[in-house]
């Protein structure tokens, strides 16, 4: 970032300075209010926003990340207890993974990935025709958000795909992403009410097998 200086004269004589005084207190208004919009315009390119929303926000986590997903072999996070995560979506509003509640699977999806853009109408189909079972919350979270690439901003993109659950919008960081072990996209991860994983998956896999897995984890 290029940094300007202005050069600055001192009056010679008291008369010219007092018929100038005002013109240099403008000009002097006018830099300052230049400098707080440049400095404005910067900042706020640090913050993920489009069309005034917030795209990335802050999430808050306890516990022990989750290993992340192997490529092969058995899942080390089987078992073990997932992290308690709470965050908000686009309107601001509190979401929570609270497994006490019932059953959790959570879906942590990219605006930019086919498969997640494939997917994501699948999971939703599914839900509809109530072949899910009854009292599982499906809770998405929107991570990696990218403005350069394909179906940006995540607001508005989950939201044309028919998405009706609840939506985290993980920070930018993607702290949620990585305390769940995520290895690629969509990435699903299933909890039990006493807040063990009891499946994850790394992928898409359409109706028929998402249903089975479901099935098998709290069946």
């Amino acid at each position: 970032m290029a940094t300007k200086t202005t050069k600055t004269s001192t009056p010679t004589s008291s008369a010219p300075s007092a018929k100038r005084s005002p013109r240099w207190i403008w000009i002097a208004v006018a830099a300052v209010a230049v400098l707080a919009a440049t400095a404005a315009m910067l900042f706020s390119g640090g913050e993920e926003t489009a069309g005034g929303v917030l795209q990335s926000r802050p999430v808050t986590l306890s516990g022990t990340p989750l290993a992340p997903m192997p490529e092969s072999g058995a899942d080390p996070a089987l078992g073990t207890t997932a992290p308690t995560l709470s965050g908000s979506d686009f309107s601001g509003a509190t979401v929570r993974v609270e497994p006490a509640k019932g059953p959790v699977m959570v879906v942590f999806l990219a605006h930019w990935c086919p498969h997640c853009n494939r997917e994501v109408p699948e999971l939703v189909a599914l839900g509809s025709r109530g072949d899910l079972p009854e009292g599982l919350q499906i809770i998405g979270v929107t991570t990696a958000v990218a403005p350069e690439r394909d179906n940006y901003p995540p607001s508005e993109w989950i939201e044309s795909r028919g998405w009706t659950y609840p939506v985290i919008a993980d920070d930018e960081d993607n702290t949620a992403a990585l305390a769940f072990g995520l290895s690629g996209f969509p990435y699903t991860v299933l909890i039990d009410t006493d807040g063990s994983v009891v499946d994850r998956w790394s992928g898409e896999l359409g109706q028929a097998a998402i249903a089975a897995r479901v099935s098998a984890a709290f069946g």
